[in-house]
């Protein structure tokens, strides 16, 4: 018995040591830290940048295109050449250098407007970028929050089986009394250190699970999963979350149908240039170039040119084997599919909304009543142990009332848990989990 007393001082011993040397890591801490640090937030930053960094005039092909060369080359040949006049040139040892530079530039000045419409097309891009960084974050704040009220819940069942175990014990203690004074069997005594025993494997098995809890949350961190933190004990909970409002910002501000909206304004840009295409391009050149050619093979030897040159084009297809149009149908029928979806998240988004929110009045509801069913039940133990010491119930009556207790705690932190995972749940489909 002294044993059994002993290991379980030095498990609440450890336990208050241990929560004394670390440091209390507040929710809005651990917020900061993984928005911070996220792998996944980091990733979608990154993608942000590159379409941030395609949104330009230059990439939708609003600017002209400037292009400089320069070259030289050198021949050797056997020139043999006569005229009608009477002229010839034999020479097997023609030597000929050519010197060309230039500078030129091309700009399309009229494409039938699809160089503004892959301009807005790549802000619209840029837009979606935002989106998902958006979304990353408000989903990894989702994840933060439930890790660190799962923490605080698995810290209460392990308090909760912590008083178990003494309960227990307070049992084993008084059985082996009546036995030793022979007031009581022997069998009593061995049941109540058996479920003692029971209790304690519990207590250890919960202990591992909430340091595994914590390993999650610094997951989600993205820091050293070992590092070590205690967390504030209590979830509070909201009691003002009104449906309506919920709805109105779920409308308004949930990033998935904003972004949903983005791709449907993207699919309208795609209709509108592949229309653009059946729309003639024209295009202006200019440049200013330079030629200097000496050669032994030719009667002229020296030829130099030096100028500027200037010209439009345009160019229309007439027909492509009907490709054009093809493409503009696909476009028109993408877009239908677009609207259709956007309706479809709509749809499912309000029925998402309704059982999240009938999930989160009837856990509220259990929050109530299970905060009266744990008053009756701890009223309910301390009436078993006063009776129990004086022999007016049975141990495995005491270990009835000891295990509605337990229940009773446990439902109310897992009510409390799930009450808190709704909230959050609906905070997040409304776009007000970030502000």
């Amino acid at each position: 018995m002294m044993r059994k007393t002993f290991i379980i001082g030095i498990l609440l011993i450890f336990a208050a040591g241990t929560a004394a040397a670390q440091d209390v890591l507040t929710l809005e801490s651990a917020i900061e830290i993984g928005l911070a640090n996220n792998y996944g937030i980091n990733i979608a930053k990154n993608s942000l940048k590159i379409a941030d960094n395609n949104a330009t005039p230059g990439n939708a092909g609003m600017l002209p295109k400037i292009d400089v060369n320069a070259g030289y080359a050198h021949q050797f040949s056997s020139a043999k050449q006569s005229t009608t006049t009477g002229n010839s040139l034999d020479n097997p040892n023609a030597n000929s250098d050519l010197f060309t530079a230039g500078i030129n530039l091309n700009w399309t000045l009229f494409d039938g407007l699809k160089m503004f419409i892959s301009y807005d097309k790549l802000k619209k891009l840029e837009e979606i970028g935002d989106l998902n960084v958006k979304i990353s974050v408000e989903n990894t704040l989702a994840g933060i929050m439930a890790a660190y009220y799962d923490i605080i819940r698995l810290a209460k069942v392990t308090q909760i089986i912590e008083e178990q175990v003494g309960i227990s014990q307070f049992r084993l203690e008084l059985a082996k009394l009546k036995y030793e004074t022979g007031s009581g069997s022997e069998l009593e005594f061995l049941k109540a250190r058996v479920e003692l025993n029971s209790d304690i494997a519990n207590l250890s098995n919960q202990k591992t699970v909430f340091i595994n809890s914590l390993a999650t949350l610094n997951e989600l961190m993205a820091r050293d999963v070992t590092s070590k933190f205690n967390v504030k004990d209590t979830i509070f909970l909201h009691y003002q979350l009104n449906y309506d409002s919920l709805r109105a910002g779920m409308r308004e501000a949930n990033r998935n149908l904003l972004l949903y909206n983005r791709n449907m304004e993207v699919s309208s840009l795609n209709l509108k240039s592949a229309r653009a295409v059946q729309w003639p391009s024209v295009g202006l050149t200019t440049g200013v170039n330079y030629l200097n050619n000496q050669s032994e093979a030719n009667f002229i030897n020296y030829n130099r040119n030096f100028g500027a040159v200037i010209g439009v084009s345009a160019y229309m297809n007439i027909f492509n084997g009907l490709n054009m149009q093809r493409d503009v149908r696909n476009a028109r029928i993408s877009y239908a599919t677009s609207e259709l979806e956007m309706k479809q998240l709509e749809n499912k988004l309000d029925a998402q909304l309704l059982k999240i929110y009938n999930q989160y009045l009837n856990q509220m509801e259990l929050v109530l009543f299970e905060k009266e069913n744990v008053q009756l039940a701890r009223k309910n133990m301390e009436i078993a142990k006063e009776s129990f010491e004086v022999g007016s119930i049975s141990s495995l009556q005491l270990r009835e009332i000891q295990k509605n207790l337990l229940d009773a705690n446990t439902r109310l932190v897992e009510a409390e848990f799930r009450t808190k995972l709704t909230e959050t749940a609906l905070l997040l489909i409304s776009g007000k989990l970030l502000r």
